[in-house]
């Protein structure tokens, strides 16, 4: 069975119009290189899309990279603000800051967001 980026790529690949088997393989050796995708075009002629699928193809399913900041609360302390608010130990959102700020490192940090 096809994943999501299989089957997108394949309907792009019957509705684009097809690129040499060259040109494939020099979009993915510049892609393997670190080139960034403006130079693959400047260097290829290519579109962006047809370079962008490409480059999906080769990448497959590879798990992205979420950036921003990493997060102020650790697993732990996730289940266990969850756990005071059902059991009903923390009635708003007041309660909650408090109960949170006592539980992580440097509540500055979590001000700041």
């Amino acid at each position: 069975m096809l994943n999501l980026v299989q089957l997108s790529s394949l309907l792009l690949t019957i509705t684009m119009k097809p690129i040499s088997a060259g040109q494939h393989s020099s979009v993915v050796s510049l892609h393997n290189k670190g080139y960034s995708q403006h130079q693959i075009r400047a260097k290829t002629g290519l579109e962006k899309g047809t370079v962008d699928r490409i480059r999906k193809e080769v990448e497959g399913n590879k798990e992205s990279h979420p950036g921003g900041y990493p997060s102020k609360l650790s697993a732990c302390n996730k289940t266990t603000i969850i756990r005071q608010i059902t059991t009903g130990k923390l009635d708003n959102a007041v309660q909650a800051t408090k109960f949170i700020n006592s539980i992580i490192s440097d509540p500055k940090l979590s001000e700041e967001h």
